[in-house]
């Protein structure tokens, strides 16, 4: 033993001088970034990816294997999840800004297209991620109209995650139960509407707390009473939002409320309580998305009794909401490269198909979930997919400032602050005065 140890200490000792010989990468550099699915060779540098984004609970438990298996294929990394869960587009996209302002800002990050993802483009906050879709052929592997909505200014800064859609959702007992059939006129939607309401059922459901869950069904009044390009023209701010048009989707609003067709006190109701009292039987209908399948499993309910249509607008094609959500990469971040290859990897068909549930309404083309376990998932897919024209919600039409004026007079509108006139008169003042400050 005692002849052992000083052998050892010198073998330790050319170990360490062998090591110091040798350069070190610099930091953030791990070499050429791995291929989806292959296995990459250990790094000195250990990164963490900071992701920020909207993931509760129970998308976190489909999410994290995800993580898990980036990590156990690149060694060097690891995917540390920033939720801000429940809120929607209330309050992440300020949690982002506070983020982002305070010089410690994720690497990449959960955002919606249009306006709402604008502002971080504006202030140079994101990354143009132009050379990665180059790099990894990023154009051909998603749908068109996901990239094009999430185009801005000619440039890409975003990687198409999901393809979203919405409509009304029911259970089918409860139309069978009072001889109802799905409405393909506005004027049918109302007397269903009535046909409840007779039976002591309200006609839908809404959590208005935030904001967009309301603003989901004053835009299916907006397309109905201006048409497809009068409500274009609106979210472009070509049309006066003090139009006959506007003052007519605001009075239907209203008569909605007042006919009590809509569940009463629903300005604090959270978003998702809006489905308890569908759940009951209380409400026939609720404006949600091709994810809503999920929310049904997640809360043990009987798929097979539920079932959507897109709401009747009196306008060929009928149109309705869609919109793209995307992944950003932040201007700041440290680990770009291996921020996009992360991305790559997550949006790679084979990624996906492996864990095809977390991807059921993926922007990837190719991408599907079992329609033998998801039927309502791969039918409103196939909708949404195949539209000929869409339009987007408002939230991500306007900038905040101006979302903000919006929130303000629907809510007024519900709470009969003011009247419909009233309403569209301040709303037009609320985008004279944004404009003014452009």
């Amino acid at each position: 033993m005692k002849r052992t140890v000083p052998s050892v200490a010198v073998l330790a000792l050319l170990v360490v001088l062998i090591a110091a010989c040798i350069p070190a990468a610099p930091a953030g550099e791990t070499g050429a970034a791995p291929a989806a699915g292959e296995q990459a060779a250990p790094a000195g540098e250990q990164i963490t990816l900071r992701f920020a984004n909207i993931f509760d609970a129970a998308a976190m438990e489909r999410w994290q294997p995800i993580f898990d298996e980036y990590t156990a294929q690149n060694p060097n990394i690891t995917i540390a999840s920033e939720s801000t869960a429940g809120s929607g587009a209330a309050i992440y996209p300020d949690v982002l800004k506070t983020s982002m302002a305070s010089g410690s800002p994720p690497d990449l990050f959960f955002m919606w297209g249009g306006e709402i993802a604008g502002p971080f483009i504006d202030a140079g906050q994101v990354l143009d991620l132009t050379d990665f879709y180059e790099q990894y052929g990023w154009k051909d592997r998603f749908g068109a109209w996901t990239v094009d909505r999430i185009t801005r200014n000619g440039k890409l800064y975003g990687v198409p995650f999901n393809a979203r859609g919405m409509g009304f959702w029911y259970q089918k007992s409860m139309f069978e139960q009072y001889g109802l059939t799905v409405p393909t006129t506005f004027a049918e939607q109302e007397e269903m509407c009535a046909t409840l309401k007779e039976n002591d059922v309200y006609c839908v459901t809404i959590g208005g707390k935030f904001g967009w869950h309301t603003m989901r069904v004053l835009d299916y009044f907006l397309e109905y009473t201006c048409g497809p390009d009068g409500h274009d023209r609106l979210n472009r701010l070509e049309e006066r939002w003090d139009a006959a048009c506007v003052v007519e989707a605001y009075t239907i609003f209203q008569r909605w409320i007042d006919n009590g067709w809509v569940v009463p006190d629903f300005l604090t109701v959270a978003p998702g309580d809006a489905r308890f009292p569908w759940y009951q039987g209380e409400a026939a209908l609720i404006l949600e998305g091709d994810w809503y399948e999920g929310v049904l499993k997640n809360d043990e309910q009987d798929v097979n009794n539920f079932d959507f249509y897109l709401p009747p607008t009196d306008h060929e094609p009928v149109r309705f909401s869609t919109f793209p959500e995307q992944f950003m990469i932040t201007a700041d971040s440290q680990h770009p490269n291996e921020a996009a290859a992360f991305l790559d990897w997550l949006t790679n068909p084979e990624t996906q198909m492996q864990y095809v549930n977390t991807f059921a309404s993926s922007a990837v083309k190719g991408v599907n979930p079992d329609c033998n376990e998801w039927t309502l998932t791969c039918r409103m897919r196939e909708v949404i997919l195949g539209a000929a024209s869409t339009y987007p919600p408002t939230d991500q039409a306007f900038e905040k400032e101006l979302m903000d004026g919006f929130f303000e007079v629907q809510d007024g509108i519900v709470a009969k602050q003011f009247t419909p006139e009233e309403g569209a008169a301040l709303m037009q003042q609320r985008v004279d005065e944004w404009k003014a400050k452009q």
